[in-house]
């Protein structure tokens, strides 16, 4: 599995998260004519088996940051 993550491209440039929701955000947006974004946290480094434990800090970090740049 992990030469598939580290040897995946597209046009030249490396693709290296897989977060599935997204893909489905992103296909109901279009099909809808929505523009969508999505904000991910990065909590695991499959390719170097490492995982965060305590993540709950930067997603709440990401989510203050998000609001304030919708907001201002």
């Amino acid at each position: 599995m992990n030469e598939l993550l580290t040897s995946f491209d597209l046009n030249g440039t490396k693709i290296t998260n897989f977060e599935m929701e997204t893909s489905a955000l992103y296909g109901l947006g279009k099909m809808l004519g929505h523009n969508c974004l999505t904000v991910c946290v990065i909590i695991a480094n499959r390719v170097r088996k490492e995982f965060t434990n305590d993540y709950d800090k930067s997603v709440e970090s990401l989510i203050q940051k998000a609001l304030e740049r919708l907001t201002t």
